[in-house]
C-alpha cells in the first residue's frame, strides 16, 4: 500500500554512504530513472506529552555481510524488506528479514532492492533496473518491454504498482498496475513520465505524472476501476505536491513544496482536506492513520495530531540516530534506516 514519490528507497544508499540527508529534489533529470531525493526538513507541531509518547524497543537488523543496510517496508506479520550491502563487494541486494534472520532474496543479482511486502509475504522491488515480484520462491519480471522498470507497492490482493519505460519508438515511463499476470498502463494518454506509488486493498492506486517539459510540476492522481482522476494534495501556502502512499481508508500521504520559500512539507490528505504535518516528507501511512517519514531531525511519527521525533523515544544509551522511517504496520511497528554505533543499518522499532 505504500511507496514514495521521491523514491525514499532509492536514497537509502545515499543516506548510508553519506550519513547525511539527501538534498532537496533537483528538477526533472532524475525523473526517467525514477530517482528522487527525499527532502529533509523541520516540523511545526506540538511536542507530545510524556503520556502521548510511548516507549519503543529497537532492533538492529544487521546486514548481508556488508557495511550497511536499510529497511523499506514491514507487513503485519513483522516481515521486513529492504536492501543491504553484501560481503566482499560493492553489490547491494534485496533482503527479507523474518524471525530474526536476514535472507538474501536475489543472491544472483548485482544491484537489487525490495520496496514493499504484503501480508501474504509477497515482495516487490527492482533488480538490475527491472521491476520484480517475488511470490512463493518464484521471481517474475514486470515491465512494458522498455529498458527499465521499478515496482513501488503491492497490496494484499497481489496487485503491483510502479513505473516502467515504454518500448521504442515510444518515449517515457508510465505508471503501471500489474495483476493476474497482466500489466496495465494507467496513464496511456498522459505525460512522458508517470509513477504509481501505492495501491490499497480496494485496488485504488495513487501516483503522479509530470510532463517533462521543463521544471518539476507533479500532478497527483488516483486511479480506480479504470478511471483516472486528479488529486488535490497541496495544502494552503504550497504550490505543488506528490503522493507517497495510501491506506485502505483512502487517506494519502506525501510531500508538498512552496516555490516561494523552497520549503518542503509532509502532507496528509484526510477526508478530502490536505493537511501540512510540518516540514519534511511523509513516506507511509498505516490503516490506523499513523504516518511516518523523515525530517531534518531524522525519523518521525505523526499520530492523533501530534508529530513525534522518534529519536526522542529511543531507549537511553541505544547508540542510534534514526535518519528516516520508511514504513509502519498496523501493529505500530516502524522500520527505516539510521546510524548505529557509526554504521548505517536497517532498524525495527517496536512499541512497548
Amino acid at each position: 500500500m505504500k511507496g514514495n514519490w521521491l523514491g525514499e528507497r532509492r536514497t537509502d544508499r545515499a543516506l548510508r554512504r553519506n550519513r547525511r540527508p539527501p538534498k532537496p529534489l533537483a528538477a526533472s533529470a532524475v525523473l526517467i530513472a525514477c530517482v528522487f531525493a527525499s527532502t529533509l526538513t523541520v516540523v511545526a507541531s506540538a511536542a507530545p506529552t510524556a503520556s502521548q509518547a510511548r516507549s519503543y524497543s529497537i532492533t538492529d537488523l544487521g546486514t548481508l555481510g556488508g557495511a550497511s543496510s536499510s529497511a523499506s517496508a514491514i507487513n503485519n506479520r513483522g516481515q521486513i524488506v529492504g536492501s543491504s550491502d553484501v560481503t566482499g563487494s560493492a553489490d547491494e541486494h534485496a533482503f527479507l528479514y523474518s524471525r530474526g534472520w536476514m535472507r538474501d532474496l536475489l543472491p544472483g543479482s548485482t544491484q537489487s532492492s525490495a520496496t514493499d511486502i504484503n501480508n501474504r509475504g509477497e515482495v516487490v522491488g527492482s533488480s538490475e533496473f527491472r521491476a520484480f515480484l517475488y511470490r512463493r520462491g518464484q521471481v517474475t519480471a514486470i515491465g512494458f518491454g522498455g529498458a527499465s522498470s521499478f515496482a513501488e507497492g503491492i497490496n494484499d490482493r497481489g496487485e503491483v504498482v510502479g513505473t516502467a519505460e515504454l518500448p521504442a519508438p515510444s518515449f517515457g515511463s508510465h505508471a503501471f498496475l500489474y495483476r493476474h499476470g497482466e500489466i496495465t498502463d494507467l496513464t496511456p494518454m498522459l505525460s512522458a513520465f508517470s509513477l504509481a506509488v501505492g495501491v490499497n486493498d480496494r485496488g485504488t492506486v495513487v501516483g503522479w505524472s509530470d510532463s517533462g517539459l521543463g521544471g518539476f510540476a507533479p500532478s497527483p492522481f488516483l486511479w480506480r476501476n479504470g478511471t483516472l482522476t486528479g488529486l488535490d494534495l497541496t495544502p494552503a501556502g504550497d504550490d505543488v505536491a506528490a503522493p507517497s502512499g495510501i491506506n485502505n481508508a483512502g487517506e494519502v500521504v506525501g510531500q508538498s513544496n512552496s516555490l516561494a520559500t523552497g520549503e518542503f512539507h509532509a502532507v496528509l490528505l484526510s477526508h478530502g482536506n490536505p493537511i501540512s504535518l510540518g516540514l519534511g516528507s511523509a513516506i507511509s501511512i498505516n490503516n490506523r492513520g499513523q504516518v511516518v517519514g523523515q525530517g531534518p531531525g531524522g525519523a518521525f511519527l505523526y499520530q492523533k495530531g501530534i508529530r513525534i521525533d522518534l529519536n526522542s523515544v529511543l531507549p537511553a544509551g541505544s547508540g542510534w540516530v534514526l535518519s528516516f522511517a520508511g514504513d509502519i504496520n498496523d501493529r505500530g511497528q516502524i522500520v527505516g534506516g539510521g546510524i548505529h554505533n557509526g554504521a548505517f543499518h536497517a532498524f525495527l522499532l517496536s512499541p512497548n
